[in-house]
């Protein structure tokens, strides 16, 4: 989604702390006033808030989990079209919540920024939530004919780095029931399309009380790499694992149910002695059991060649299908004596061209 027409409204600063050596919660250092904030500064703001959550590969709108009494979506909505002392006064409650979910004694703490505005044609009011880490740097100034260095501490939501996370709670119809008519989108620069679960769990399951979003492409890709992890890594021989792979490829491309389970696969393609092990490793890494729609619009290339290495220098090329079908790879006793064992390929088609 575009965030675009955005205008921020009011905005109050507060400070949240790492925790202390015994796991105590610091308490947070409360702003007690809006920001006023200039012309310039603001016009910064916006821009940084609109690239960082228009971005494509590290923004996603995430699944609404917690909404009852108590939670930050309440919260949230309760700080629209409230008066200033109630807007500071909710916000501390955010930075207690924030302060709470913090439970490691790892994560940093940091500046809590939280605001609120409206965005999109037509407008619809929002509330903001930035976690921006503190830096230090270096800034060239003017003493009149002099030029001066200043050592800065303390900076925060600069464009050059991205120490940052953003939670942006849109209400498009607050006459639903929760949590209908309203949204969450999620700004973390360690995470990717590809790579979901590097974004904070502290900050969008523990703080903003949402989830990781459960697609069709995601969710596909998700299975075929940790399926041919399992493979890899599996006590199976060399040809198993390879007969394995040929059929994850056939699985997850060929075949014509537009829906499919792990267990499908575990249960047609792998040896009965594996499968409940493939299911709690699935298990482990947090895989739905449930039924996944099949689509394979995000695997790019992973699907199309399957590229095999021989040695240091020698490789083949093929087609999942071609691969499976028409190449026959087996293992063969060494010629000159060598403990290492060669390879023999037997390739059902003739020889039609070279590059």
């Amino acid at each position: 989604m575009l965030f675009e027409n955005l205008s921020v409204g009011r905005l109050v600063v507060h400070e949240v702390f790492q925790r202390a050596t015994d796991r105590s919660i610091r308490p947070p250092a409360f702003a007690d006033a809006i920001e006023n904030l200039s012309a310039e500064a603001l016009g910064a703001f916006r821009l940084r808030m609109t690239d960082a959550l228009s971005g494509q590969t590290q923004s996603l709108q995430m699944q609404i989990l917690q909404y009852g009494a108590g939670s930050l979506l309440e919260l949230s909505e309760s700080l629209i079209n409230t008066s200033d002392a109630d807007f500071i006064t909710g916000s501390k409650e955010i930075a207690n919540k924030l302060a709470n979910a913090q439970l490691a004694r790892n994560i940093p703490g940091g500046i809590l920024i939280v605001f609120d505005g409206r965005v999109g044609v037509p407008a619809i009011p929002f509330v903001g939530i930035i976690k921006a880490e503190t830096q230090a740097g270096f800034r060239r100034s003017r003493d009149g004919s002099r030029a001066v260095v200043e050592f800065l501490q303390n900076i925060f939501l600069t464009p050059a780095t991205r120490l940052y996370k953003i939670g942006m709670m849109l209400f498009d119809d607050v006459s639903k029931s929760m949590p209908d008519g309203r949204r969450i989108f999620v700004f973390d620069s360690n995470i990717s399309l590809s790579n979901r679960e590097a974004a904070a769990a502290y900050f969008y399951d523990g703080f903003l009380g949402c989830g990781l979003p459960s697609d069709g492409p995601y969710e596909t890709a998700k299975f075929f790499d940790l399926t041919k992890e399992y493979i890899r890594k599996s006590g199976l021989s060399a040809e198993e694992k390879r007969d394995a792979v040929d059929s994850l490829y056939v699985f997850v491309k060929n075949e014509q149910e537009p829906t499919f389970t792990a267990d499908q696969f575990g249960c047609r393609y792998l040896p009965s002695e594996l499968q409940d092990p493939y299911a709690a490793f699935l298990e482990t890494k947090k895989f739905t059991p449930n039924a996944v729609i099949r689509d394979t619009s995000q695997m790019g290339n992973r699907l199309r060649r399957r590229r095999l290495k021989f040695g240091g220098d020698i490789e083949l090329s093929a087609s999942p299908e071609a691969l499976k079908d028409k190449v026959r790879i087996e293992a063969i006793p060494a010629e000159d004596g060598q403990e290492d064992r060669w390879t023999r390929i037997t390739i059902r088609e003739r020889l039609t061209g070279e590059q």
